[in-house]
């Protein structure tokens, strides 16, 4: 393992090194030479910009730590992709006396992938951030060459649509949370302020991977997009500096406490600052919807101008996807509906549109989310594949119900 930095404060590194270390160890205990290709580093301590917390005498990853297990055999990667997805607690428990805590992710991934990657955000960061703990050094230098204006707007527009529906994840999951895990939403907000930055540079063609020159690239955005910079609020750049250098320096600017000295105090915070964004994730949706569509207008016509806009190609091979899933639908299904929305959109633009549409309402009167317009339950339902039966009424219900649809077949396909 190279001597690469690994996050922005020099005293979290060896304790760091030595956990990422011991995940390679993890690794190659399970698979024989012969059938492991390497181990990649990718994310933010791929970048040198992991965030690190002292929390009690230890220390507290905040977000997770993510490897590409790289594996010679296609059918390897089939075989081994639920067991992977219990790698990351084990080696977790195993490694716990290095005195770090930390989510580690393991992802499989043919060595054919690497070869073949299409552009993305995520392609390009790999190839030019990733960094190969294990194997051949070349490794990532076999992918295509990508650079930041060859990654297509809609991935940047995709960016924008999964962060939207975490959000409605992270409003209802607050309240059931213990200490821990309202650390990582309020991390996550942070996240979110430098991904709205992430999808507007990428999605203009000046995608920047470090979080640190993040908004010096995002003021210079601003300064030549006066379009861009009337969509956003005069605050936002402020935010984004003020997310960088406490997700960059998470104990020098006292982030255990930000909100309030408890989790109970620090619960009504988060929730008041993920709608306080809705108007921001809103604005930057509907200037991206504007130039992806090359027209203007409100919102929800951008949204169905967005829905018509998917072609019948990609219709029929993401319904086919969703109908051919292997994992268990989390709700009953009607296959006369997903019939009829095929005419619609696929059912990846229908989710995002419905997961737009309910974390907009978040700002609506509490009690609307007892119970919902007529109107308004009527017209999320005929974006959802689901039986007329059982289709949630209240608010509340409906945002878990996107939520569930949206892991089974957009986060996990």
């Amino acid at each position: 393992m190279g001597h690469f930095p690994l996050c922005c404060e020099a005293r979290h590194e060896a304790p760091i090194r030595r956990l990422i270390e011991g995940c390679v160890d993890f690794v190659r205990r399970r698979l024989p030479p012969e059938r492991l290709v390497g181990v990649v580093l990718t994310g933010s301590f791929a970048r040198g910009e992991g965030s690190v917390l002292s929390v009690g005498g230890r220390l507290k990853v905040l977000g997770d730590i993510e490897f590409f297990v790289v594996l010679a055999r296609a059918n390897d990667y089939r075989r081994l992709r639920p067991e992977m997805a219990r790698w990351g607690p084990m080696a977790a428990a195993a490694l716990a006396e290095e005195g770090v805590q930390a989510d580690l992710e393991f992802g499989p991934v043919h060595v054919g992938y690497l070869y073949r990657a299409r552009p993305s955000i995520f392609v390009y960061d790999l190839r030019h951030h990733g960094k190969v703990l294990w194997g051949p050094p070349d490794l990532l230098e076999r992918m295509p060459p990508i650079t930041t204006d060859g990654i297509p707007r809609e991935d940047a527009l995709r960016l924008l649509l999964n962060r939207t529906i975490e959000q409605l994840d992270a409003y209802d999951r607050i309240a059931t949370l213990a200490a821990d895990g309202v650390l990582d939403v309020a991390y996550q907000r942070l996240k979110i302020m430098l991904d709205l930055a992430g999808s507007a540079l990428a999605f203009s063609g000046v995608h920047c991977a470090s979080y640190a020159a993040r908004p010096a690239s995002l003021a210079r955005l601003l300064r030549e997009t006066p379009s861009l910079a009337r969509r956003l609020p005069a605050h936002f750049e402020r935010d984004l500096a003020q997310a960088t250098r406490v997700k960059l320096a998470p104990d020098d600017h006292d982030f255990v406490r930000a909100g309030g000295e408890s989790a109970d105090e620090r619960r009504p915070a988060l929730r008041a600052q993920i709608t306080a964004a809705v108007p921001t994730m809103m604005g930057l949706l509907t200037w991206e919807l504007e130039q992806f569509l090359g027209t203007t207008g409100e919102l929800d016509e951008l949204l169905a101008r967005y829905l018509a806009a998917q072609s019948l190609a990609r219709r029929a091979w993401d319904w086919g996807k969703l109908l051919v899933n292997p994992l268990p639908a989390p709700r009953p299904l009607s296959v006369p509906a997903a019939l009829r929305l095929f005419w619609t959109s696929t059912p990846q633009a229908l989710i995002y549109t419905a997961g737009v549409l309910a974390y907009r309402d978040l700002v609506a009167s509490p009690r609307s989310d007892l119970v919902a317009p007529p109107a308004e339950a009527q017209g999320n339902e005929r974006l959802l594949p689901l039986r007329r039966a059982a289709w949630p009424r209240d608010r509340h219900t409906r945002r878990r119900a996107i939520v569930d649809l949206w892991r089974w077949c957009v986060r996990n396909s």
